[in-house]
């Protein structure tokens, strides 16, 4: 959804030049009193089921109830989920649209005409009978139904007659609904209704009543995609219906809904008409501006004279229904900073208020959702709202000049409500670019409204920044709201307008909110223009116009990168110093790895995309190995891939995985599975593919369990060729050449590529990356196709430096010094007899034979000084990465991780639950380097164990890392002591 930012900016800017005078005073615009029977409606409308209830529909319960639209059954009984008869439902609707008395005559009149021994006893079932004529006459219902509901004997209706007690259908109800209130019925292009999985089962008469429901937002889905249109309303259901119909009601009623504030409420006593009368005047600042008075009175008791003649004085009482925080009751409730909604009567009476919140715990915004995650929401603030509903007309909206923050994220509330388009809904149904009504409260949002924001002829122009021309003063904009990415170049020209400034210094310039130069205005901006009467501008509104897009990296290169969205569309973009985050994080571009997954905030126009910001990923559900193996087939239950001969591809070479027997393998639910350069099917596998061998890669979920991603099914004629550890000298997307064996090796469908442990495509492979390359030989061509590619960076000695000296003194924090020191120059120490002085970061690692210590305990004085220790420190320039008091090493050994060392966790069943502490390893094949004769030369039976300490340094894919990362295959240089196991350096190569 394309972002659209509105003007009000701007009419909140214009409407701060008009005064009002002193509220003090201010004489009201109007003045509203309460209604004089209060306390009999209180009484019957305090209804114990649903005072103590949680319902959702309370509001509209009490609203409908204070109204008179819905009685209840007596003994504060509202009856909220039992079910609305027919004859129920048509009382309700045709006293909602205002008929209730017209319904009594018409029923009085029916009554009337009866012999005296037909007459109706209950009073109830003679008003229902005149509700009912009223239907027939207005075709809600037919003469026959008419007939069978004022029947004397029910046995007598045949199957499927219309029976008055009978429970009202919801689509009943919308056809009444929209009949009852003159609300036109959509014969054409029910786009609302037709989206429910149900339609087909609703009477095709009645789908147009419940298209024009639902487009009105009177009625909505019953949720999972239904609308159940023959399923029975509730009591309370009906409530929220007659609420949601308010628009069409009220101007049947000459009712009016106010919104407003209570600035002030002041009590006084009036002697005129007598014994003194009580006043409680609330001042209410109205939403557009004007001051309402709204007036509650009551007269003291029995035994009240007038003090002129001597005569009795009648009690007078004039009160309101209130509704606040789920309670029901009188004025005594309301309080100064209340924001309400008052329903008022032709009479000038208040039948009805709501309180919407406080001024002190409450407020309201507008903005355009960007995003929800993690529970939480991240918004591009418009403006500031002073309730909750857009009335572009009325004042309700604040500007800050001073400017205000563009994107915020707030926290969601656990029971945070959500309405779209007017309806009940969920947090997972908002989607990015949808502008809302955000309800804060401690500023934890409590609800969110999706609001359509439009605008009437009030001067105001609006478009998408096309050109900006300070220096020969216009300015070109198009409307978004009329395209779409299918429109052509011509058909945009009908939506460009250009418009005129003559001096942009008298121009009012805003851009995100705050005050700004015309040259702030850029290409892709939303724009909001006040143009004066000659047509030229007045004032400019607009802010950054991004949007959200996720995807894939396919291809980095300096400078850009191709992206894969979702919907499948590669773009390439031009990268230009954007944000880039990483665990929420500031990263570097570096950090932006071909396969990652990413978010894409983007500027969008018809010249350029501007990438704004790239949010990383960081799951970490990245490829985690690559096996071979033989399928057996499916679990035809458990729908786990079976394998056995498992292999698993380490350091360059294949190797026995130990499992015996036959394994299991979850399937990723975005596994595929290929063969001969074609995607097959899952039943295919079992059926067609037991015992033949195959290349899968797998990545761990959140729980550490290894899942399929990718099955490739090698062609049993092709012969797998060595493992090819080499460098690519060129590269496309058909294939690659090898620089050392020189070989053209050729992609298929069915070929793995692992970049930095990503799954990406051919088009990530570039010239220069070293890779491990598994290759078959067609058995028809002898061309070399690619099954494996996994090319990642290879350990580079000197990505860190290493240095050992004594400590000759410490600054606390800040920096260490040491008397001389030796830097490790690949396999030697190179001595330097002169002090090196290395600075403390906040990131700056120290560890002991105990482990990790706080820097604030790194000291060169006291019991625990380091003043003349020895130590190792691993540096990034001058800065120290690690520091450590590992022993002196002289003697490297090198070879292959046979065995992993460490305490290790089973469950009951023998299942390994994960590794709790790395002690050491186990090398085979293993060397020593003879620095007389600089060979390396294997060792007394090839085996060494090394064990790590707690401040041995180990160094793995670039960087410093724990014992836990080490992994068996892993190849190892490790730098120990002589007639030790100790190993002090381990680069893991």
């Amino acid at each position: 959804m394309r972002k659209k930012i509105i003007k009000l900016y701007i009419i909140s800017l214009i409407l701060s030049l008009f005064s009002f005078t002193s509220y003090s005073q201010e004489v009201p615009q109007r003045v509203f009193e309460g209604v004089e029977n209060a306390p009999a409606i209180l009484n019957n409308i305090d209804f114990n089921d649903v005072r103590n209830s949680g319902t959702w529909a309370k509001e509209a319960i009490y609203e409908v109830s204070a109204l008179g639209f819905i009685k209840g059954y007596g003994n504060r009984v509202f009856g909220r989920r039992n079910n609305v008869t027919k004859e129920e439902a048509i009382a309700m609707i045709y006293r909602a649209a205002g008929r209730e008395e017209e319904a009594q005559r018409v029923a009085v009149a029916l009554d009337s005409a009866k012999a005296n021994d037909e007459r109706e006893r209950n009073a109830l079932n003679m008003w229902s009978l005149g509700y009912l004529r009223l239907a027939a006459e207005d075709d809600l219902i037919t003469w026959q139904d008419y007939e069978h509901a004022t029947a004397l004997d029910e046995s007598e209706i045949p199957e499927g007659g219309f029976f008055r007690r009978s429970p009202a259908t919801r689509e009943e109800v919308a056809r009444w609904m929209v009949m009852a209130l003159g609300i036109q019925p959509v014969y054409e292009q029910q786009e609302i209704f037709n989206n429910f999985l149900d339609w087909t089962a609703a009477d095709p008469h009645k789908v147009p009543y419940i298209e024009a429901a639902l487009a009105n937002n009177i009625m909505s889905g019953m949720g999972n995609g239904y609308f159940r249109p023959l399923s029975s309303i509730t009591r309370e259901q009906m409530a929220q219906i007659i609420k949601n119909s308010s628009s069409y009601i009220y101007p049947l009623l000459e009712y009016e809904k106010k919104i407003g504030t209570i600035e002030s409420i002041k009590s006084s006593r009036d002697y005129t008409g007598g014994d003194g009368i009580f006043k409680n005047t609330f001042a209410v600042r109205n939403s557009n501006g004007s001051l309402h008075h709204i007036v509650a009175k009551f007269s003291e008791g029995r035994g009240s004279i007038n003090e002129h003649t001597g005569s009795p004085v009648r009690s007078q009482y004039a009160d309101f229904i209130v509704y606040k925080k789920g309670a029901i009751g009188d004025g005594r409730l309301l309080e100064e900073g209340d924001r309400i909604e008052y329903i008022v009567s032709s009479d000038e009476k208040v039948k009805f208020i709501n309180v919407i919140s406080n001024t002190t715990d409450t407020k309201y915004i507008v903005g355009k959702i960007n995003g929800i995650e993690n529970g939480t929401i991240n918004i591009s603030k418009i403006f500031d709202l002073n309730y909750p509903t857009v009335d572009i007309e009325s004042r309700n909206f604040s500007f800050n000049s001073e400017g205000r923050d563009v994107d915020i994220t707030y926290v969601l509330s656990n029971s945070i409500e959500v309405y779209i388009d007017g309806r009940i809904s969920g947090i997972e149904n908002i989607r990015g670019g949808e502008d809302a009504i955000i309800s804060l409260r401690d500023n934890i949002v409590t609800k969110i409204k999706t609001v359509d924001l439009r605008f009437k002829e009030q001067g105001v122009v609006n478009g998408i920044v096309e050109e900006n021309n300070p220096h020969l003063g216009y300015i070109t904009l198009y409307n978004d709201s009329n395209l779409d990415y299918r429109t052509s170049p011509l058909e945009k020209i009908n939506f460009i307008k250009t418009y005129s400034y003559q001096n942009p210094k008298e121009i009012k310039v805003l851009k995100n909110g705050r005050e700004g130069d015309i040259e702030d205005i850029e290409p892709g901006d939303s724009a909001y223009i006040k143009l004066d009467d000659d047509g030229d501008i007045e004032i400019i509104s607009a802010v950054d116009n991004y949007m959200a897009k996720y995807g894939k990296i396919i291809s980095k290169r300096q400078g850009s990168i191709v992206v894969m969205y979702d919907e499948g569309i590669q773009q390439i973009l031009e990268i230009d110093n954007p944000l880039i985050v990483l665990n929420k994080r500031v990263a570097d571009y570096d950090a932006l790895k071909e396969g990652d997954r990413v978010k894409l905030i983007l500027n969008i126009t018809d010249r350029f995309t501007q990438v704004k910001q790239i949010t990383i990923d960081g799951s970490g559900l990245y490829i985690s190995n690559i096996y071979k193996g033989i399928v057996d087939g499916l679990d035809e239950v458990t729908g786990r891939l079976v394998l056995r001969n498992l292999e698993v591809f380490q350091n360059g070479k294949w190797n026995r995985t130990g499992q015996k027997g036959f394994y299991s393998m979850e399937l990723d639910s975005e596994s595929t599975f290929v063969y001969n350069d074609k995607n097959i099917y899952k039943d295919d596998v079992k059926r067609l593919f037991k015992d033949r061998e195959a290349y899968i890669a797998a990545r761990e979920d959140y729980g550490k369990k290894e899942k399929a991603v990718i099955v490739s099914f090698r062609n049993s004629n092709d012969r797998e060729a060595a493992v090819f550890d080499d460098t690519i000298l060129r590269s496309t997307s058909e294939g690659f050449v090898l620089e050392k064996e020189y070989k053209n090796i050729k992609y298929n469908k069915g070929t793995i590529i692992i970049k930095d442990n990503r799954l990406v495509s051919a088009n990530s492979v570039t010239k220069d990356d070293a890779a491990y390359i598994i290759a078959s030989r067609g058995y028809e061509d002898g061309e070399y196709y690619a099954g494996i590619v996994a090319i990642n960076d290879r350990f580079n000695p000197d990505f860190i430096d290493i240095y050992r000296g004594r400590i000759a003194s410490i600054e606390r924090n800040t920096s260490v010094t040491v008397e001389s020191f030796s830097r490790f120059d690949g396999l030697n120490w190179e001595f330097f007899n002169t002090p090196k002085t290395f600075l403390i970061t906040y990131d700056t690692k120290i560890v002991d034979d105990t482990g990790i210590i706080g820097q604030r305990n790194f000291l060169d004085f006291g019991e625990s000084s380091f003043k003349d220790r020895t130590v190792y420190i691993l540096a990034d320039g001058t800065d120290a990465v690690l520091i450590t008091t590992a022993p002196y090493g002289n003697v490297n050994v090198k070879g292959e991780i046979y065995q992993i060392v460490a305490d290790r966790t089973v469950n009951e069943e023998g299942e390994e639950l994960g590794v709790q502490q790395v002690h050491g390893f186990t090398l085979i094949d293993a060397k020593e380097y003879n620095p007389s004769t600089f060979m390396w030369e294997d060792t007394k039976d090839r085996i060494i164990n090394i064990n790590i300490l707690n401040n041995s340094i180990i160094l793995k894919n670039n960087t410093v890392a724990k014992a836990s990362d080490l992994k068996t295959g892993d190849r190892v240089r490790v730098l120990k002591r002589e007639d030790s196991e100790e190993g002090y350096i381990i680069f893991a190569e």
